[in-house]
Parts: C-alpha cells; sequence; structure tokens
C-alpha cells in the first residue's frame, strides 16, 4: 500500500473549503439579483421604424425583440422590394407582422414560439356552387414522416373561411366540405401539403421536417450554438430514430459518419475496448482519449473502465444507445479549448433524449439475434498428414545438420499420428459457438410548457462466439426539468448501469484462446478415453488445453455505474442566467477470478484473484451565461468556475487452497497469497469564459480562456492556461451572393489545450510502499523519486477550414486542414540502475499532426427514391521532433519503437531479404550458429556478419495514410435501406501470431498449411518460405516477413426497415410500427492474412497493430421492431 504526503495537495485544490466560499458568495448575489426581477416572459410586442428598409432586417429586429424563433427561405425575401415606410410603437406582434408583410407576396403562421414566413398561395378560381346535398364532412390525420402525430397542425380550406386544427392525436375534421376542395396542411418546422378533396374518405397526411431546421444547432461547451455561426471544427452527429443501428457500444455510431474520427477494437470479446482517436494521436503516455461529456458531466475513464484478463473496456458502458440524441465532436482546440487541460487530444459531447412538450410518448425497441465467428475457415491449418511431414523433416533436418544419431544427447525423435484412423480436431469448433443475444429498451417521455421528463431502461443478454463469454447489462436513464417561475428552473439528469461481464483469457495472459486452440496439434484430443483432460504443455498437448481452460474457470467483472446532476438555473434576465450544479460519476467494480483445482493454473489447489475497486468524482460548477443583440451586432458568453475531485480505493486479495472446486468463495481458502490495496485522489479547480461576437450573422469572432489548477503537477506548474481564438465569414451573406444558390462560410480558429491523463496522482513526489519483505520481516522501500519539475503537456493547434453548399443545399461539402503541436511530451525516462528505479516521468520531447478533412453529403431524390448519402476522407501524419538526446530509437516492446523524424506507431524489426539457397553463402558466423541454405537472409545493417538487435530498422506504422466512411441511406414510400461502409488504406500490421507459431515450420505447433506445401525443399524452390527445422529460432525473428498491408474496405452494418403506419385498437392507438433487419460485418476486402485487420492486442497507440489471434469482430444478424405508442 502506498504511502502518500497529504500536506502536498494545496488546500485550494484538496479540499472544498474555497469552493463553498465562493458558492456562498454566488448565492448572495443571485439572492440579490432576484430582488430586482419582475417576473415577466419575452415581450410580445414591437417597435420599429424606418424608411426603405429591407425585410430581413426587421424580421432579425422582430426576433431579436420578442425571443421568438424566426423561420423563413432566404431565396424567397432576398429580391423582394424595401418597406417604403414603417413607424410601429408597442404594436402587438401578430399586427406588426399584418402590417410588415402587407405589400409584400408572404404570409405568416405563429405556433408557441416560433414565427413561419411562407410565400401566399397563388390565389385560384373561385370554386363552383355545391348544394347542401353535396357537401361531405372530411376527416384526416397528420404525422410527420416517421409516422407520429402533430397535434396543433393548421388546416385550412385553400381561398375559404374554414379553419381548423388537429388534436392531440393528429386528427382532424372539416364539415361542409366540397369535392374538389383543397385544404392546405402546415405545422411550425415542417413542409407544407396541398390536398385535394375527392370525395369523403379519409385523408392520411405526411408532413416531411424542414431539412435546414434539423442540423441548424450544435452543441458545444457549456451551450448550444446555430450551426451557421459555429467557426471552428466540429462534428455532428444527429441520431434519428429511423437511422440509429443497433450496437454494442454508443461509441461505435460514430463508425465511418465523422472525418477524422478513427476507432480500433481491443477485440471481438464482448463488451471489448475501444480506442477512439481523433486526428491521430498526441501523447506517448500521458493518454489519447477524448474527453467524454454527456449531459455535461466530463467522464472520468482514467481507472473507471472495466477491466479483466488485463483488457479495458468501453468507457462507455454506462450508456445506453437507444438514449442518446445527439454526438458532437470538438475537433479543433478552439472548440475543444473551453475543457483545457482534458481536451488535447478533443472532445466528445453526448446529449441524451428529454422530454418534449405535448402527449406523453411511450417507445419500445426489442431486437434479437445471433453473432458467429466471421471467416473461420480463412487461416487453413494443416492437417495431420501435412504437420507430421514438416515435423520429421525438420527433426530429420536438425539430426543431420549436427551429426545425431538414435541414442544421442540432443536427438530429435520423429513423431507419428497417434489417432490416424480418427479425423482431425476441429479446434475452433471446440471452443467456439453462435452466440444469441436480445435487447429491450423503453422509454416513457413528455412534458408541458413547464415541466420536462423522461424516464429510459435497457434490458441486454449476449453470448459471444466464444462459450462461456457473456454480457447483462441494466441501464436507466431519467431526465427531469421544472419551472418554478419564469426566472427559476430546477433539474436533474441520473443514469444508473450495471453489467456483469464473464470473460475469455485475452492476449495479456500471453496468449488468447483462440491462439490456444488454434495452435494445438491436428490430431490431439481435449478428452483423455477416461473423460479426464489430456494437460496442455506436456507430451500430450502442445499448448494448454482450451476446453479445459473454459470448463474450469468462473472469471466475471460485475461493474456498478452512476452518473447524476442536480441543478439550478436563475435567469437574471432575459438575456443573463446563471446555472450552478452538482454532478457526481460513481463506480463499484468487483473483479472475480476463480481456477479450480482441475484448471491449468489452479495448481491442484484452486486459486483465487478477488479484485475491488470503488471511484468517486465530484464536480461543482456555476456558470454564467449571457446572451443580446443590438441591432445586427449579437453578443454572447459565459462565465464559469469548476471544481473536481476524484477518489479511488483498491483492495485486491490472492487466496489459495479450497477444499472443493465447487467453494470458490475467499472466506474457505486455506491460505492468502497476497493482499494489497491503494488509496489515492486528486483534485483540479478551473476557471472559464467564453465570448462570441457575431455581426448580421456574417463576421464571427470566438474566444476562448480557461485555466486549470491540478494537484498532479507540483506547486510551481500546477496552473496551466489554455487560450484560443477563431473567426469566421458567412460570405453568402455579401450582396455579391445573393443571386447564387451557394451557401460559403469560411473560418479559422486557433488554440492550445493541455494533458494530464495517464500520469498517476503523485508522479511529481517521491513515494514509498510496502509489503516488502526484509528476512520474514515486513518492511517498506521507496518505490518512486518523484520529478518536481514535472508540468502539463501543452498542444498548440491551428485550423483552417470552409462549410460549402450547393444547389439550394442539396450537396454539403466541409473541409479542414490543421497542424498541432504538441511540447513538453510526458514520457518515463531511463535512469541509472543504481538508483535502484528504472525510469523517471519527465517532460522530453514534442510531437506534431498535421493533415485534411473532406465530408460530402446530399439528399437527391431520384423519381420515388430518395438517396442521402455521406461521404468522408481524413489524413493525419504524425511525426516525433524530439525525444530525450539524439535520433537513436528507443526500443518498446519486441517489435515496436521511437524515433525523432519518424511516427509513434512505427515498427523495429529485422529485415527479411530472401532465402539462403546454398550452403556456401551463408557467413561463417552464422553458419556456426545453425544457419544453412532454406534459411533467411538477414540484412546486416552494420555489415559484421553478426545479426542482432544492431540490425534491427524502424520502418512501417501502424497508423493508416487516409481513412473514413461512406453511409448511404434509401428510401421508398416506407421502406428504407441503411448501408455503412467503412475503410481505411496505407497502415501496417504485425501478424505477431506467425512468428510464435503457425509460420514457425518445424515447431511442434499447429501449422499454416500455405507454409509448408510451399517450404523450401532445395535450391530454387522458393525463396520465401524457408525450411522445416527444428529448435532453430533464426527465421521466427520479429522482421518484416510478418509485416503486412493493414488496409481494408468494409461493410460495416446494412439494415432494411419499414415503417407501418398508424393503427388503432378500440381506444388504444401505436402511432407507428417499424420492423428492420440488420447485418454487421457482412464482407471485408483485405490483403491481411489475418482474421481482422482493426482489432489490436493493445490499445495502446506505442503497440497497436500488433495481432495475436484476438477473437476478430463477429459477424451479426439482427431482428427487431421499434414501437411508439
Amino acid at each position: 500500500m502506498k504511502l502518500i504526503f497529504w500536506d502536498k495537495i494545496p488546500i485550494g485544490i484538496g479540499y472544498p473549503s474555497k469552493i463553498f466560499l465562493i458558492m456562498k458568495l454566488i448565492v448572495f448575489f443571485m439572492a440579490l439579483g432576484l430582488l430586482q426581477l419582475s417576473a415577466k416572459s419575452y415581450s410580445q410586442k414591437v417597435t420599429y421604424s424606418g424608411k426603405k428598409i429591407q425585410l430581413e432586417r426587421v424580421l432579425k429586429s422582430i426576433e431579436k425583440q420578442t425571443g421568438y424563433f424566426l423561420f423563413y427561405k432566404h431565396n424567397e425575401i432576398k429580391d423582394l422590394q424595401p418597406i417604403g415606410n414603417i413607424n410601429l410603437r408597442n404594436v402587438e406582434l401578430k399586427l406588426a407582422l399584418k402590417e410588415i408583410l402587407k405589400d409584400q407576396p408572404l404570409d405568416f403562421f405563429l405556433k408557441e414560439n416560433t414565427i413561419i414566413i411562407s410565400k401566399k398561395e397563388e390565389q385560384a378560381p373561385s370554386a363552383p356552387h355545391y348544394t347542401q346535398a353535396d357537401l361531405i364532412q372530411v376527416k384526416g390525420r397528420v404525422t410527420d414522416q416517421h409516422g407520429k402525430p402533430l397535434p396543433g397542425a393548421s388546416v385550412r380550406v385553400k381561398n375559404g373561411k374554414q379553419e381548423t386544427m388537429t388534436d392531440a392525436n393528429g386528427v382532424f375534421t372539416i364539415k361542409d366540405a366540397s369535392p374538389g376542395m383543397v385544404l392546405l396542411i402546415t405545422f411550425t418546422g415542417f413542409e407544407g401539403k396541398e390536398i385535394k378533396v375527392i370525395n369523403n374518405s379519409e385523408l392520411y397526411v405526411s408532413l416531411h421536417m424542414i431539412e435546414a431546421q434539423l442540423d441548424d444547432v450544435v452543441v458545444i461547451g457549456y451551450g448550444k450554438q446555430k450551426k451557421e455561426l459555429v467557426t471552428s471544427a466540429i462534428g455532428s452527429l444527429k441520431i434519428q430514430d429511423e437511422d440509429v443501428r443497433q450496437v454494442s457500444s454508443p461509441t461505435r455510431l460514430l463508425e465511418g459518419r465523422i472525418a477524422g474520427v478513427n476507432l480500433s477494437l481491443g477485440s471481438g470479446n464482448l463488451a471489448s475496448g475501444e480506442r477512439v482517436s481523433i486526428r491521430g494521436f498526441s501523447s506517448i503516455t500521458a493518454g489519447n482519449d477524448p474527453l467524454y461529456v454527456v449531459d455535461g458531466i466530463p467522464l472520468n475513464t482514467s481507472g473507471m473502465s472495466l477491466t479483466n484478463f488485463g483488457e479495458e473496456y468501453s468507457p462507455l458502458a454506462a450508456l445506453n444507445h437507444a438514449d442518446i440524441e445527439s454526438i458532437e465532436v470538438l475537433k479543433d482546440a478552439a472548440s475543444a479549448a473551453i475543457y483545457g487541460s482534458r481536451a488535447s487530444n478533443g472532445v466528445v459531447l453526448i446529449t441524451t433524449k428529454s422530454g418534449k412538450d405535448g402527449k406523453s410518448q411511450v417507445r419500445v425497441d426489442i431486437s434479437t439475434g445471433f453473432s458467429e465467428f466471421a471467416n473461420k475457415n480463412k487461416l487453413k491449418m494443416a492437417n495431420s498428414e501435412l504437420y507430421t511431414l514438416q515435423y520429421n523433416e525438420g527433426a530429420l533436418n536438425y539430426n543431420n545438420q549436427y551429426n545425431l544419431k538414435v541414442g544421442d544427447s540432443g536427438f530429435r525423435t520423429p513423431i507419428m499420428n497417434p489417432f490416424y484412423d480418427s479425423p482431425d480436431t476441429d479446434w475452433l469448433g471446440l471452443i467456439l459457438q453462435k452466440g444469441y443475444f436480445k435487447n429491450l429498451n423503453s422509454s416513457f417521455s413528455g412534458g408541458t410548457a413547464k415541466t420536462n421528463y423522461y424516464f429510459g431502461v435497457g434490458l441486454t443478454e449476449q453470448e459471444g462466439v466464444v462459450k462461456n463469454n457473456e454480457v447483462k447489462k441494466v441501464n436507466l436513464n431519467t431526465k427531469f426539468s421544472h419551472k418554478l417561475s419564469d426566472w427559476l428552473e430546477i433539474g436533474t439528469y441520473n443514469k444508473g448501469n450495471f453489467i456483469r461481464n464473464n470473460q475469455v483469457p485475452g492476449a495479456s495472459l500471453g496468449s488468447t484462446i483462440i491462439a490456444r486452440a488454434i495452435e494445438q496439434r491436428p490430431f490431439d484430443r481435449p478428452f483423455k478415453p477416461n473423460k479426464d483432460y489430456y494437460v496442455g504443455g506436456t507430451d500430450e498437448l502442445v499448448r494448454h488445453n482450451p476446453v479445459q481452460i473454459l470448463n474450469e474457470q468462473d472469471v466475471y467483472v460485475d461493474n456498478y455505474r452512476y452518473l447524476g446532476t442536480f441543478y439550478g438555473q436563475i435567469n437574471l434576465s432575459k438575456h443573463l442566467n446563471i446555472k450552478s450544479s452538482y454532478s457526481a460519476d460513481i463506480g463499484y467494480t468487483y473483479d472475480y477470478t476463480y481456477y479450480n483445482e482441475n484448471h491449468p493454473y489452479g495448481t491442484g489447489v484452486g486459486k483465487l484473484v478477488d479484485y475491488n475497486r470503488f471511484i468517486i468524482n465530484n464536480l461543482f460548477e456555476n456558470v454564467l451565461s449571457y446572451n443580446q443583440s443590438f441591432k445586427l451586432l449579437n453578443i454572447s458568453g459565459v462565465l464559469g468556475h469548476s471544481w473536481q475531485k476524484q477518489s479511488h480505493r483498491t483492495v485486491a486479495v490472492d487466496a489459495r487452497g479450497f477444499p472443493s472446486p465447487s467453494f470458490g468463495t475467499l472466506t474457505v481458502a486455506s491460505e492468502i497469497f497476497n493482499a494489497n490495496g491503494s488509496v489515492s485522489e486528486y483534485a483540479m479547480e478551473s476557471y472559464f469564459g467564453r465570448a462570441t461576437a457575431a455581426y448580421a450573422d456574417k463576421y464571427m469572432l470566438t474566444a476562448t480562456l480557461r485555466t486549470d489548477g491540478s494537484s498532479k503537477f507540483p506547486k510551481h506548474n500546477r496552473w496551466g492556461v489554455f487560450p484560443s481564438v477563431s473567426v469566421g465569414w458567412n460570405v453568402s451573406k455579401e450582396s455579391f451572393m445573393d443571386h447564387t444558390n451557394v451557401d460559403l462560410k469560411l473560418r479559422s480558429s486557433w488554440g492550445k489545450t493541455g494533458n494530464q491523463e495517464g500520469i498517476g496522482n503523485y508522479s511529481h513526489l517521491p513515494l514509498i510502499s510496502g509489503g516488502k519483505n526484509y528476512g520474514n520481516v515486513s518492511g517498506i522501500a521507496v518505490s518512486s523519486f518523484g520529478n518536481e519539475n514535472l508540468a502539463w503537456e501543452k498542444a498548440d493547434q491551428f485550423d483552417l477550414g470552409f462549410d460549402l453548399s450547393l444547389f439550394n443545399r442539396k450537396v454539403d461539402i466541409t473541409f479542414d486542414t490543421y497542424y498541432k503541436k504538441t511540447t513538453d511530451l510526458l514520457y518515463s525516462m531511463p535512469v541509472h540502475a543504481t538508483t535502484g528505479m528504472t525510469a523517471l516521468l519527465s517532460n522530453i520531447g514534442s510531437m506534431e499532426n498535421k493533415g485534411m478533412e473532406l465530408s460530402i453529403s446530399s439528399t437527391l431524390q431520384l423519381g420515388p427514391v430518395q438517396w442521402r448519402t455521406n461521404f468522408n476522407i481524413a489524413r493525419n501524419k504524425n511525426k516525433i521532433l524530439s525525444l530525450l538526446d539524439g535520433d537513436a530509437p528507443i526500443a518498446i516492446g519486441d517489435n515496436r519503437a521511437l524515433q525523432v523524424g519518424r511516427d509513434i506507431g512505427s515498427y523495429y524489426l529485422f529485415q527479411a531479404n530472401g532465402l539462403y539457397q546454398y550452403d556456401g553463402e551463408v557467413p561463417q558466423q552464422q553458419f556456426d550458429l545453425g544457419v544453412r541454405a532454406g534459411d533467411v537472409k538477414w540484412t546486416d545493417v552494420d555489415d559484421n556478419q553478426i545479426i542482432n538487435d544492431n540490425d534491427r530498422v524502424v520502418l512501417g506504422s501502424s497508423n493508416p495514410k487516409f481513412n473514413g466512411g461512406w453511409n448511404n441511406t434509401f428510401k421508398y414510400k416506407n421502406l428504407q435501406l441503411d448501408i455503412l461502409l467503412t475503410y481505411m488504406y496505407g497502415q501496417n500490421l504485425y501478424a505477431a501470431w506467425k512468428p510464435t507459431g503457425l509460420a514457425r515450420i518445424g515447431h511442434t505447433f499447429g501449422q499454416l498449411e500455405e507454409y509448408i506445401t510451399n517450404r523450401w525443399t532445395g535450391p530454387g524452390t522458393t525463396n520465401v518460405y524457408p525450411r522445416s527445422v527444428l529448435s532453430l529460432s533464426h527465421n521466427n525473428k520479429n522482421s518484416t516477413r510478418f509485416l503486412e498491408d493493414g488496409s481494408f474496405i468494409r461493410l460495416r452494418a446494412a439494415t432494411l426497415a419499414y415503417t407501418f403506419p398508424s393503427v388503432r385498437v378500440n381506444n388504444f392507438e401505436i402511432k407507428n410500427v417499424r420492423v428492420f433487419g440488420q447485418a454487421d460485418n457482412l464482407f471485408l476486402l483485405t490483403k491481411y492474412s489475418g482474421w481482422d485487420p482493426e482489432v489490436n492486442t493493445n490499445l495502446d497507440p506505442r503497440y497497436s497493430g500488433v495481432d495475436l489471434l484476438n477473437n476478430p469482430q463477429p459477424r451479426t444478424f439482427t431482428i427487431g421492431t421499434n414501437i411508439n405508442f
């Protein structure tokens, strides 16, 4: 257990006394401000005067005076004549609009706090006269494009006086209607429709939301902003109910959808770890994950994620993807700097669904399906005959090479198939299965003018494609807000989550369960005739028995997590409000690993590892928001204070000796082999502000400043300052663009962010740890020297981009180019061994990332078919600029290195240069070591005829040259097809599973058929596949032999769905029913010889791109239904 120096944590950061004082002062000034308030809402009276005023200018003034939202089409008003003379003094809004538009070919509609301006309908000839007997009653129902009713929609007779509105179910009735009459149906934010009355049959009218309204607002740090005013690089994904695909984790929704965002997976195991990278990697050891902010709560991902067998799982496991409304990705420093020291790797803002005003809504989503191991037979293994042939040939070559005869020491004995009359064992088939799953998600939401509520629940049960890999998950989500008055609002967001994950061995144990199966000899069996297991690592089995491992272990992780926020907001005026909130992120993990006495690791007595972890993260924030317009100038801003403290406790016990395989509890263990625990905490205090100015929505300027103080650093380096500035120009609002169908915005930004993730809470302090044993006497020892000069990593980033819309917004193009430089890289610098330590965390280098991003989206109507498509591509180039002293490579692991001038994903390998064809070609020094004709010829870099680590070179990269996605949606009436493709090009993968066994010709492990059938058997037979020889490691060095092209195109998901319109059963109405079928990972195009080019043994970017036969991503088939009531 570590002993820490509590006095090193400053009072202003480590303890909340200052915070409580600040909060008291804030409450005092808020109360003082309230004395000046009168309970009033936005004014609905309008004052304006002038001559020859452009209509758009008058409308903007009304919008600012009343606080109403204003919707109109720019091309419908831009060419209208100016208003000659206008003089309004405290006039009611409706009368003011009539006066302003009286001489214009425009009409208006008022709905709640929204004004819609549209063209007047052309006057049609007067309808023929009908007698009373000819008149009919028309009844109809108005819904949105998804079948949801639109209560309050306006239904009026064109060129007539009759007018009505739809009720809560979207139903309307027009009495005394005449055949041939035309009904005009409108609703706020939707495209209106004209419907001709033919007879008295019931009408069904579907209105489509105006495209511009779907994406006109984006979420930014501590607020929202109109998309047209955004001056930074923000990727936005709106989750529409009909578009959302079934995913195992919310981050999977980002796959292929936003340029510059790349998602990597640890494996295909359930709840496997994910690494989201935004514009490449910016750090070596301080963490490369973005900051996740859920409903305003910055999530703690360090130490909070599930772990088991060393594999870290998704940090967003506590969220249900069915509850998510939108995801924004802050990619540049200008948008992310408001989060300061945690935003160096970008920010992912997740907004969950809330209740909306109107009738209560109930949604039920049910899905089920199965997963299967994709491309199981891609790795074609040698059968018993080939295996025996190559092994005996390898034994013969070895014996002849060293002149060994039967009875000599070291003689290699040939083998034979003991089960020659039986078929080979399908080792993979013994551990794989079809993994069935079922999901249920339900929500209940609604609201009034004062109160909004949302309640969601999710249940998941899932089996993996490897036996005993199972997940059970429960998600709860509640949101509630209530306006106590016009000036005071309170609310709370709460999310709870429970996961039980039964896991299987991953690569952290030295070999995955998949590798343990496929590396077995083809003729071996899992069970003896008496049903006992064959024992691995002996003459019986060359690897641990995978069936025995899965059957004789009980391994699971229970994780409980709670995210909650409680807030109060006071509107000091219609332009100014203050919001105070308390948030908590609480997690408890119980990690249980039990190997009974029959397990290979149970050592005959059983072994239990019992691990408990509790983390609580408290956050207090106070944010003052301002927004006011002065004629054409709009000023907005935020000022805030934040205080955060995290506490972390762990207890781990290793016990042995259990009376029976059935007793796997700690209390019955005969020996506590090892016990340890830790207690740690850190705190951070922050002040931040942002100011935005927009003139005529044409010229925009935003400036941000944040300062963070963290207890992870010494006092003199504790505070970091992170500024940013961005500018934008809406060129399309200039007069010279009036007669074009082009929208163009130019933007540029610069900012500075920081990084403190991935380092210990006390890295700057000398530490002492217990648990040391000196002659059976317990003791303590220095475990770290600390570094009193430790400081933040800092990143400067410049971004230049544009947003372009063509053909009346049918085609949207977004382009960005950027340059990012990270300095003061945190890295463990080697120290002399005489110190008793191996490394000291220091700031020792710099790194750059530069690249570009392009996104093209369009909506095309091809006859009755609508085609929506989005294509994105991104390129990022990473380079280490400085690192320690000199440019020599720093080896990390068996096959990687860091070197100045190279990127963080570079490999460090021997270079293969074909095979020796004759013994005479082999240098004498290597010949003496057993190298012969048919063995690999390595490049002798230093030309000394000795092949050692000095001959390794830095080459290749696990980082792609470019990557992206292509999403397509085809819609025909109520039928919809979604196809998502993702791709990556130019990255290298290292097939580490080959030199360890499957491509090690002559080894005892199972072998690839390709390497045996094409092996070298004499001069000229091959220059690629070496000879078979036992006990020679020369041919299996970490080398370019196993470095492969990892480029791929993957059909990520295909979904076919049909939406049925509303159905009424007695008095019970189903608004719509959507049924769908979905397939994931249907096909994969790649040159990589392994199963999956996307899985990574280690999510650390220094080691990514290495495959140790992790479980590939499964192929999944899902059917389900979404029902809205």
